[in-house]
This record gives C-alpha cells, sequence and structure tokens, in this order.
C-alpha cells in the first residue's frame, strides 16, 4: 500500500474484528513471500500499444471543393447556373422576383430600358443578388458610344472605334477602367466587352464597335481596354467569336455569311483572341454568335456549332472558360433552330456553357424543360452539365470570391410550375450585344 493510504486507515474506528483481520493479513503476506518468489520467477509484461498517428485530413484544392459540391447540387440548381436571364420590368418586383426564386440564375443582364436611374438600377443589383444562393454575375453590354446601358447616369462614352483611332494603349486603358468604375458603383460585375472583331468591310455590326481594322491593332487597344476593366474589379468579355469584321449582315435581323478562308479566319479574326487568352489577364469569358464559317462549318452558325466551339476554341485555341451565347432570340441562330430552346440545347452541346435569352418566367422554365427533356433524351449527358456548371463556379470563386459552403449541401430551388401566361415575343434586339 502507498504511505498515504495507509494512513488513511487510522481515521476508520479499529473494531477487536477489523484488527484481527488486518493482523491476519500482514502476517499471510510475509509468510508467502518466498513461495511467490519461486513461483513467479519472470514477471509477465503489459502488452505494448503503439499509439498511431491519426492524419490530418487532406485539405481541398478549390477545384475539388468545387466539384464536389456540384456532385450534391439539385439538378433545377444546376440548370440555373446555366442561364442568363433579363429582367424586363424598371424594378425588382413581380416576375423578376419570381425568375429570380424559381430559377435561381447564374447570370443576369440588364439594358438601359431598365436603367430609368441611378437609385432604381442598384436597389434592383442589390435585391436580385441577395436572393442568389449563388452570386451572379450581374452582367452589362456596355462597349461605349451607342451600345451603352448606363447613359442614363452617367452619360455616354467613347466608342471602340474613336478609342482605337487614338492608338493610344493608356487612353483605351482609362476608359475600360472608368467604365468598370460606373459599373461597380451602380452593382454590375461583369461587362460584356471587348469587341475583338477585326473590321475588314464596313458592315452594320462593325459601326462604331470595333477598336480596328487589323489584327496587330484590335489586340493592343482592345486588350488596354479588358485591362481596364478587369484591374479594376469587372469581368471582361472578348466577343464575338470567331469574328464578324467581315459581315454585311446585321445577325439581329439575319445570319451573317463569313466567306473567308481558313487562312483569313487564323491571321485575321482568331488573332485577337489567341493573343489576349495567353496574356497576363485573360479574359473572364468569351462570347460567341450566330454567324457561318463554311471554311469551318457550312451548315451551323458558331454559337451552336461543335466544330467551333470545340473543335476551335476549346481544342485548337485551349480556352477552358466560360463561353456565353449572344442572344438566342436573335434572328440569325433561329433560322437554324426551331426556338431559341432548342438553339439553347444545341448551344450547351456544341460548348457553350451560359445562355442568354429567357426575360420572362415562361422562357425560363421553357429553357428549362428543354434542357432536362434534352438530357433525357440523351442529347445532353449530365458530364456536359456538370463541366459547363464548373467552368461558372470557378469563374465566380476566381473573380467574385466566393466558394463552396464547407458544410451545408446547396440551398434547393423549387420545381417551378408553368405560369398560365407569357409576355409573348419581345423585339429587344436593338439591345442584344
Amino acid at each position: 500500500m502507498k504511505p498515504q493510504r495507509i494512513k488513511s486507515l487510522f481515521f476508520y474506528p479499529i473494531t477487536g474484528l477489523t484488527l484481527f483481520l488486518f493482523l491476519t493479513t500482514a502476517f499471510s503476506s510475509c509468510a508467502s513471500t518466498s513461495v511467490a518468489q519461486t513461483i513467479i520467477k519472470t514477471p509477465t509484461l503489459r502488452p505494448t500499444f503503439t499509439a498511431t498517428a491519426t492524419a490530418a485530413p487532406a485539405q481541398l484544392t478549390l477545384e475539388q471543393s468545387i466539384r464536389a459540391y456540384i456532385s450534391s447540387m439539385p439538378l433545377n440548381d444546376k440548370i440555373g447556373q446555366l442561364l442568363v436571364l433579363q429582367f424586363i420590368t424598371d424594378g425588382y418586383y413581380g416576375d423578376s422576383v419570381t425568375m429570380m426564386q424559381n430559377y435561381q440564375p447564374g447570370g443576369l443582364i440588364l439594358y438601359h430600358f431598365e436603367i430609368p436611374n441611378q437609385s432604381s438600377i442598384t436597389s434592383m443589383t442589390s435585391a436580385a443578388q441577395k436572393d442568389a444562393h449563388i452570386p451572379m454575375l450581374i452582367m452589362a453590354d456596355q462597349e461605349g458610344g451607342f451600345i451603352d446601358q448606363l447613359y442614363p447616369i452617367f452619360g455616354h462614352t467613347s466608342t471602340a472605334t474613336l478609342i482605337g483611332l487614338t492608338h493610344n494603349p493608356q487612353y483605351a486603358y482609362q476608359q475600360g477602367a472608368m467604365e468598370a468604375e460606373h459599373l461597380k458603383e451602380v452593382g454590375f460585375n461583369t461587362n460584356l466587352a471587348p469587341d475583338v472583331d477585326v473590321e475588314t468591310v464596313h458592315g452594320p455590326d462593325q459601326a462604331t464597335r470595333t477598336f480596328g481594322y487589323n489584327a496587330p491593332d484590335v489586340v493592343t487597344m482592345a486588350g488596354a481596354f479588358l485591362d481596364g476593366l478587369q484591374q479594376n474589379g469587372v469581368i471582361g468579355t472578348l466577343k464575338h467569336f470567331p469574328g464578324l469584321g467581315a459581315s454585311n449582315v446585321d445577325a439581329h435581323l439575319g445570319l451573317p455569311v463569313i466567306n473567308e478562308t481558313k487562312s483569313q479566319i487564323e491571321s485575321i479574326d482568331l488573332q485577337p483572341y489567341r493573343d489576349l487568352l495567353n496574356s497576363y489577364d485573360p479574359p473572364g469569358m468569351i462570347m460567341t454568335t450566330d454567324l457561318l464559317m463554311p471554311a469551318i462549318d457550312p451548315n451551323l452558325p458558331a454559337e451552336i456549332s461543335p466544330a467551333i466551339i470545340t473543335g476551335l476554341l476549346r481544342d485548337q485555341l485551349h480556352y477552358n472558360g466560360v463561353i456565353i451565347t449572344d442572344a438566342l432570340y436573335m434572328r440569325g441562330v433561329l433560322e437554324k433552330t426551331q426556338d431559341m430552346y432548342q438553339a439553347g440545347v444545341l448551344a450547351l452541346k456544341a460548348g457553350c456553357d451560359m445562355l442568354l435569352g429567357p426575360s420572362t418566367s415562361y422562357t425560363a422554365l421553357m429553357m428549362v424543360n428543354a434542357i432536362k427533356d434534352a438530357i433525357h433524351s440523351g442529347v445532353l449527358t449530365m458530364a456536359n452539365i456538370d463541366q459547363s456548371v464548373y467552368r461558372v463556379l470557378m469563374l465566380k470563386a476566381q473573380k467574385l470570391g466566393w466558394r463552396p459552403p464547407k458544410t451545408s449541401q446547396p440551398a434547393s430551388t423549387p420545381s417551378p410550375t408553368a405560369p398560365y401566361f407569357s409576355f409573348g415575343p419581345m423585339d429587344v434586339w436593338q439591345n442584344a450585344i
């Protein structure tokens, strides 16, 4: 016994029986010592247990965490990230709220007729963004000049052509930086500019919108404008892939046909993309459009052409970022498809990631249903959808600071039901990019 334990025995009342038992035990222990030494020659050791260090769980990379998040997203939420919706209200109410709640779009685009004043547009973008489960790319088609959505607030700005004619990259940078500050001030984080078409004919789509008449000038001036945007916190977008510079037809009204050889396409139209994609700050997105380039694909407009989107932009130019369509209600693409919903499915199949076009709950529902039908029929695969969602979310992570929640599941978007009304066709092509 340990001394302190022995000492404690004397605090108990000692009866005759207790004293007898104590003395008996003590004498018995002394008598058995030699016997114990004879029997127990070698002590038996207790087993030795070696503690195994438990490694801390490996930290997921950003790519791994986004892909893990996507694996748990409901299909409605995945499709929502592929939609760029347009509000047709001058405030955040009515069908605009319904679209946000039902479809949780990846992007939102607003034009000047939805921007009556600074207070209204700031309130609209703020309220819509608060209702988004994942931050949206809030877009403007803010090229300057005639394509200027913010002129009701900040006044008109220089056209791309005027910027290009200065041959001053510093001025182009300043114009891009100014546009970025204006856009951020009213809640936008993405600009569908600059236009990098190399103007070789004086067509309707090129007027005032191009930075130059040869590829090197376009690369220099549009690249400086892009830097001004992106270095001041706004995502830039190169357009209109693979190039509208030789078009004599307005793509809003018909299907442009670019009758150039492969050599011309390579040396003129693709040069701005090749150079700027390999710059130190490449564009956040690329926008394609509805034009026909028979030298590459004689049948399908660019934005629904696998040969152009996957074959040319993805495989040849090695671009793996977000590709957004032009407005899918434009006449050019509708000449080759049944409607903008089929155009949306074909655009995703071709390799595009975000679909611009739905502007009401009805048209958004029709687009969602068309995508679901395409998945069910095998026209689209879940691998297609997941890869596009990954590109969109990675862009938001890199440019907007979004991160997948570590412990919670994605907030599920309710499955929308068809409304009993439609706003009908809209003649908004004048404002399309």
